[in-house]
């Protein structure tokens, strides 16, 4: 009996094992490090205080305004901050696409390190028009439990690139 078939059939299980599985490699890249300081908002969407320069923002460099996504046609994607932030119940996310086009808005959480994130809530993966969006989310976890409190990363993921944004649930 050949055994050469039934040895390449699992290969690849025994690839995993030797190297390890390592699932953080096929997450986006903002979402691999340390979750970190938020941009506070009030329950309006406005900015209060410091905004964190590593979050949220637009894809090519369009300034935000103070109340989030850039107002009239979208002409880049845009993440604007979650409001309110920190929050202890629903988190309002605000987007803009520029044209028709596939996005997606996840919710991640953190254990114990930089390596060590995992989705939280899928919000949405759809096409849009081009448009401005919001979705409100509510502190649950696609199993519908309430999060414990702490840091999350909300990321919107388009064909261009993504933006990612720190949400604190108290």
């Amino acid at each position: 009996m050949n055994r050469t078939p039934v040895m390449l059939m699992f290969a690849p299980l025994v690839l995993v094992t030797l190297v390890g599985a390592a699932p953080w490699r096929s997450l986006p890249p903002c979402v691999i490090g340390r979750f970190g300081e938020i941009t506070p908002t009030d329950p309006n969407g406005t900015i209060v205080g410091a905004a964190d320069p590593s979050d949220w923002g637009c894809l090519g460099g369009q300034p935000l305004t103070s109340g989030g996504v850039p107002t009239g046609p979208p002409t880049q994607f845009c993440f604007g901050p979650a409001y309110p932030n920190p929050a202890s119940g629903a988190v309002v996310l605000r987007f803009s696409v520029p044209r028709a086009s596939l996005a997606s808005i996840t919710v991640y959480g953190q254990k114990h390190g930089p390596h060590s994130a995992f989705v939280v809530r899928a919000l949405a993966e759809q096409t849009f028009a081009a448009g401005e969006y919001s979705f409100s989310w509510d502190g649950n976890d696609d199993r519908g439990a309430r999060v414990p409190p702490g840091l999350y990363r909300a990321v919107l993921t388009t064909p261009e690139g993504t933006i990612c944004g720190d949400i604190e649930i108290r």
